[in-house]
């Protein structure tokens, strides 16, 4: 019997799902939200630039607020997808110009 990959075992869990799983100690969903999201820390970062620090710093200090914005989701307080997706924009958008 094959294993399914983090992908196929994920690919139509909502993310509100994703981030309770990783909440409670699931790695590969963490995993798996901090991939999906992984194309906005690149796109944030663009808009930054750090004299002598490498454009990879920049988006580590993004995925870090990324890493926040799912550990610190509160069901209760952020219930829709819509603000699900705009705490890691804001989150990432706070902790890079903090790295500067």
């Amino acid at each position: 019997m094959t294993e399914m990959t983090r992908e196929q075992k994920y690919a139509t869990t909502r993310d509100e799902e994703l981030v309770l799983l990783a909440q409670s100690g699931d790695e590969e969903a963490q995993e798996f939200l901090l991939d999906k999201y992984k194309f906005l820390v690149r796109a944030k970062s663009r808009a930054y630039f750090l004299i002598g620090a490498d454009n990879e710093d920049i988006i580590q200090e993004g995925m870090i607020g990324l890493y926040k914005a799912v550990r610190d989701y509160n069901e209760e307080k952020n219930a829709s997808l819509p603000r699900l997706r705009q705490r890691p924009d804001r989150s990432i958008s706070r902790s890079i110009p903090m790295f500067l």
